[in-house]
């Protein structure tokens, strides 16, 4: 079945088959995704460790690399480069900047200095991950049109909300419990968790009819993107959520 997702890299569009020779293969998709996500642990450690050295170096970083990651983001999302590696190994560094500079900011200065967190957001976001392709495999939810259309909404509610308190910001206001550690925040941060769980079972079954129909060799590269895409946030979410727990 094709259904739509609500992650734009995993367009079913894309996904069909064509008159290329090489077709999109599950070890390929599994291969690029790692590459991608050697990138951004590579580039989140070295961000990580100039921040810790260099504190006043911590926004700039972090901010340039969201943005950047952003803008090459989009322009691979609506560019549909036939070769993308390059682009997205790109946004995999940038991502990386950010994830290690926001990462060193929670710690040491949301949390005044308490260690852990990071690695304890890095342990869940590996459960969850496990978790939800475990859920896939043994077919207990399964990405139906329906429960894509579900999930769709409700991304793009979530994505509605953080550009809303981003416009806020510049206002020196936000949106009420948005960030905040109390009971109301937390779950809001448990909500944000599970939709970007429920985004996983989405990737895998856009990525599984890619290699079903026949997609053409270039996807594995978009699949991987998306997966990435979803991760990210997914460690984002967490870390947020414990920051809360701990606060």
């Amino acid at each position: 079945m094709v259904y739509r997702s609500s992650n734009p890299a995993l367009n079913p569009q894309y996904f069909q088959g064509g008159v290329a020779s090489e077709r999109m293969t599950l070890d390929g998709t599994i291969n690029k995704t790692i590459t991608l996500l050697g990138l951004v642990s590579i580039a989140a450690m070295l961000s990580y460790s100039i921040v810790s050295q260099t504190p006043g170096l911590g926004f700039m970083i972090t901010i340039g690399g969201a943005i950047g990651g952003a803008i090459l983001a989009l322009a691979i999302l609506f560019i549909r480069p036939n070769n993308p590696q390059i682009l997205m190994s790109m946004y995999a560094l940038l991502e990386g900047l950010f994830i290690g500079g926001f990462s060193y900011m929670i710690e040491n200065y949301y949390l005044g200095g308490t260690e852990g967190v990071v690695l304890q957001a890095l342990v869940g976001t590996v459960a969850v991950f496990l978790t939800m392709l475990a859920i896939y495999k043994f077919g207990i939810i399964k990405p139906t049109e329906k429960f894509v259309l579900v999930v769709s909404a409700l991304c793009g509610a979530i994505m509605i909300v953080y550009l809303f308190n981003f416009i806020m910001m510049f206002f020196g206001t936000g949106i009420p419990f948005l960030h905040s550690s109390g009971p109301i925040g937390i779950g809001i941060s448990i909500v944000f968790i599970t939709v970007a769980a429920l985004m996983l079972i989405v990737d895998f079954g856009m990525i599984e009819n890619g290699v079903r129909f026949g997609a053409p060799k270039n996807m594995e590269w978009y699949g991987a993107f998306g997966l990435v895409l979803t991760l990210v946030w997914l460690y984002i979410e967490m870390l947020k959520l414990i920051a809360k727990l701990r606060d």
